[in-house]
């Protein structure tokens, strides 16, 4: 009789493509849901970020992956897991928008808060820079607050989080070339205020 061969090694998870995680999930597989959440969360705070701030992105973000969990049997294996995430992720943001009451507030509470725009401290750099920085940091966000909303938050996940633009349709709901449009006017809108404000573009 010929030799039994032995059967092929298991693909770790990691390897895995998330529609078959998501199978591996749904059949009971903590660890498949686990590598899920580690190859998106980085993304999905960074949707959370944009639509509530910095200071409650981690609980939002937590809550839309415990709401992703309890709904991975109604995903379709379609190729398309980020999509879905990303849409639980905005509506889980519009709940607690609704609560607050108040508009989004983009991600100008996180810039504002974390400095995102100010470049690193440097010890090489002379007080004078480091004054020039802060003052340039300032007049971006300055320059911020002049751009309306959409084009703003478009603007922010491109140069801040360098999320391309399917992504960015993703996290927005917006069709790509909306969001390529907002952000070239974003941008445009951003270089003029400096422009006229003695900022470098």
């Amino acid at each position: 009789p010929q030799p039994s061969s032995a059967p092929a090694p298991a693909q770790p998870l990691e390897e895995r493509a998330d529609d078959d995680l998501v199978q591996l999930a749904v059949a009971g597989s903590l660890p498949a849901f686990n590598t899920l959440v580690q190859r998106h969360q980085g993304w999905v705070r960074g949707v959370c970020i944009g639509r509530v701030g910095m200071a409650e992105a981690d609980d939002v973000c937590q809550d839309a992956f415990l709401k992703a969990w309890q709904k991975l049997g109604s995903y379709r294996r379609s190729g398309k897991f980020r999509a879905w995430l990303g849409q639980i992720a905005r509506n889980t943001c519009n709940d607690l928008l609704r609560q607050r009451q108040r508009r989004p507030s983009s991600s100008l509470d996180f810039l504002l808060e974390s400095g995102d725009y100010h470049a690193p401290a440097d010890p090489d750099r002379t007080p004078a820079e480091l004054v020039l920085n802060l003052e340039l940091g300032a007049l971006l966000q300055a320059a911020l607050l002049t751009v309306p909303e959409d084009q703003r938050l478009a603007v922010i996940y491109r140069d801040v989080y360098g999320m391309d633009y399917q992504e960015i349709a993703d996290a927005t709901g917006w069709r790509p070339g909306t969001v390529k449009s907002r952000i070239s006017r974003g941008r445009r809108a951003l270089r003029g205020y400096l422009e006229t404000h003695g900022g470098v573009p």
